[in-house]
């Protein structure tokens, strides 16, 4: 009797055990994607690039680049391009905020055409 009692025991606890680090990931069933954004300098100065609030490099003049963004949970959303700018007539840099013109879904893509003239 004692070693049914032990044995119904143990393998209660190995169940429990498993239960537990089974369940401990919160991300299960959840997905990330990833969708891109073309950026494009067309203005007269370097710009130093932040998209959705991560600082993304500088982009010199006349040229042009495809960032990937992360989208979690697979939802669509609008996505913010901070371009900012060394203005040589102001100590302080310059800058415009974009957004995309409709949600980027998985796989899609938006472009951002960027352009300062004096």
């Amino acid at each position: 009797m004692k070693t049914i009692t032990k044995l119904i025991s143990v393998s209660i606890l190995l169940i429990i055990i498993y239960i537990s680090f089974s369940a401990g990931d919160a991300n299960a069933g959840k997905s990330n994607c990833e969708a891109y954004i073309y950026v494009s300098n067309n203005s007269l100065f370097e710009i130093n690039l932040t998209i959705d609030g991560f600082p993304s490099g500088n982009l010199l003049v006349g040229k042009s680049k495809t960032y990937t963004i992360n989208l979690q949970n697979d939802q669509g959303k609008r996505i913010k391009v901070k371009a900012e700018y060394q203005d040589p007539d102001y100590i302080d840099p310059k800058a415009i905020n974009y957004v995309t013109k409709t949600k980027v879904e998985c796989g899609g893509s938006d472009s951002v055409f960027v352009a300062f003239t004096k």
